[in-house]
């Protein structure tokens, strides 16, 4: 009897601690209204879950006070979370810059074992702010974790880029990298000298977090969002900076047979607006587009702008994004992309055929260019004709940008709202200085010509000198060409920029394979005028490519690993391809896998 009240009395007493414990964690459900800085239609009841893509080892839980215990992960599984409102940091929160209150959200691990989701790791009420230290989905102060405010983006960008040397207790030095386009907002921070590498994207108009890849030494984590999805409902409208010249529209009908609808034309400042109708094959008689069904289709309505009033100059309803691709000259020869890739989650693929396809009906020079956000594929005809580039968002594969040209026609339009960046380019063009380029010869000339006359008047004095008179002249002529030669070969200027070298010393070689890995090759040679970025990959790895004859060659696979591969030399990425750019001693070359 003794030992049963005994055995109670210490339940007893486990309970009365349990809910002490518990009284100390705030109650955060009680608090279901969204912080004014946030997304107010967010759904708190809701549950958002992601995929895990890539995972490495068993990593350890910790509040602000203590250690919960071991989680993990693995590919096929899952993370899933519910927000359960909005409070005040916990108090002792080793630091974040967002200012109270914040999310606070349960949180579920799952593992895929042989195809079954498995529960790994729980827990309840917990702050944006430790799920985003426990996850490292954050960077010093900057923990943004899975939500962030959409009210002042600019401000977030400011922040994160604040935290790329913070002092204090998180001193951890880094490069931090902010991009935006339509849909997203990105941030990215990698550790001076190895140690945590960090890259998440935002929906801007919710904040929620969509994608993350972080990593920190031996830990591994990538997720995708399965709730985020396009949205194919509400009208892409397009604001007009540029364009000239009425063009006809024609559709797939056999031509002439009514296949021209009419003229439509719009001015700067206009509008050019879509909708998308559904993705559908394409129409049996397109002139070629090396895009796959399904493809997007569209209603499309083009206004003008006079002197300030928007009037529709002409509509279209259910065409195919081939047809306006055409129409509008988003594309070159059977590379129609149009408004909408369809293809932009294979991005190697996507560039491949714009490369391929820069010959065809004209024959011209491709160009591949990318940010973490966006694709941008240029084209210009060889011998004039038509020049257009385009600018794609990679994770919807919406048009954000254009400017082509072909003939008389010339359209630039921007998505609203949005800033295209622009490629680097060589400064304004500044005319040559013909009186300093042609004064040394206009100096050699003078002298010549002093030079005979003084022979000439020399000779009627002297009858010795008459009798040489030719060979001062031909003296006077070998010695001005000579001269002028001279003159001509020294004045060859070769560009310092990608200039070919027979030997290249001190080079570093990075590959980053995306999933944790990355080898680094340090202090090498190359020699024999194999010196571009291509011939420092290949002496280091297997490597598997495309040529594209004068465009160069496309890298597809490094080491086993296929996929979107490119590459920066000292931290910028080229516009040309690695077999074009020659290096010089002391770059740092670096691969990059996603």
């Amino acid at each position: 009897m003794k030992n049963t009240k005994k055995i109670f009395s210490i339940i007893g007493l486990l309970i009365f601690l349990q809910l002490l414990f518990q009284s100390s964690i705030p109650s955060v459900k009680a608090n279901s209204s969204i912080s004014t800085p946030y997304y107010q239609d967010l759904d708190i009841n809701g549950t958002y879950v992601y995929n895990v893509t890539q995972f490495g080892t068993a990593s350890e839980w910790w509040n602000f006070t203590s250690f919960e215990g071991n989680w993990e992960s693995n590919p096929g599984g899952q993370i899933s979370i519910n927000f359960t409102g909005f409070h005040d940091k916990d108090p002792n929160d080793w630091g974040n810059l967002f200012g109270d209150p914040i999310p606070w959200l349960d949180i579920e691990i799952l593992k895929n074992n042989s195809g079954i989701l498995t529960t790994n790791f729980t827990l309840n009420n917990r702050s944006n702010s430790e799920v985003a230290r426990a996850l490292a989905l954050g960077f010093n102060y900057f923990q943004s974790g899975f939500l962030i405010p959409v009210q002042n983006l600019t401000q977030i960008k400011n922040s994160a880029l604040n935290q790329s040397d913070p002092g204090g207790l998180f001193d951890v030095v880094g490069e931090v990298k902010v991009e935006e386009t339509y849909n997203f907002f990105y941030i990215g921070f990698e550790q001076i000298e190895g140690g945590q590498k960090t890259y998440m994207i935002y929906d801007r108009e919710t904040g929620i977090l969509i994608w993350a890849k972080t990593t920190i030494f031996g830990y591994l984590l990538e997720i995708q969002s399965l709730n985020f999805t396009v949205d194919y409902d509400s009208s892409i409208k397009y604001e007009v900076a540029k364009f000239g010249g009425d063009i006809g529209w024609f559709n797939f009908t056999p031509w002439p047979e009514n296949s021209f609808e009419g003229q439509w034309k719009t001015t700067a400042k206009g509008q050019i607006i879509v909708n998308f109708t559904g993705f559908y094959d394409k129409d049996p008689n397109d002139w070629g587009n090396v895009f796959e069904n399904p493809i997007a289709w569209f209603d499309i309505e083009i206004i003008e702008n006079n002197s300030g009033i928007l009037n529709t100059n002409f509509t279209l309803s259910n065409r195919s994004n081939s047809e306006i691709a055409w129409a509008l000259t988003l594309g070159y020869n059977n590379f129609q992309p149009g408004i909408h890739i369809n293809s932009i989650n294979n991005l190697t693929w996507v560039k491949k055929v714009a490369l391929q396809e820069a010959s065809g009906f004209v024959s011209g020079i491709a160009k591949i260019e990318e940010t973490d956000l966006t694709l941008k594929i240029s084209f210009e005809q060889l011998g004039d004709g038509q020049t257009t580039s385009l600018l794609y968002e990679k994770i919807t594969g919406i048009l954000l940008w254009t400017n082509t040209s072909f003939s008389s026609f010339l359209l630039e339009m921007v998505i609203e709202g949005y800033t295209p960046w622009e490629s680097e380019e060589e400064g304004p063009f500044q005319p040559p200085n013909y009186f300093l380029i042609f004064l040394p010869y206009i100096v050699v000339t003078s002298i010549s010509v002093v030079s005979i006359v003084s022979i000439l008047a020399a000779s009627k004095v002297n009858i010795k000198i008459r009798k040489l008179n030719k060979y001062f002249l031909i003296g006077i002529i070998a010695t001005a060409s000579f001269a002028s030669f001279f003159i001509y070969a020294t004045s060859l200027e070769v560009g310092e920029v990608n200039r070919p070298q027979e030997t290249v010393t001190d080079l570093t070689l990075i590959v980053d394979y995306g999933n944790g890995t990355v080898k680094t090759q340090d202090d090498f040679d190359l020699t024999n005028y194999n010196t571009t970025a291509f011939n420092a990959l290949i002496k280091w790895c297997d490597v598997e490519y495309n040529e594209f004859g004068e465009m160069g060659i496309l890298v597809e696979n490094i080491d086993g690993i296929q996929g979107n591969w490119r590459y920066s030399i000292n931290g910028d990425f080229p516009g040309v391809s690695s077999n074009k750019y020659n290096l010089n001693n002391g770059d740092t070359i670096k691969w990059v896998y996603g």
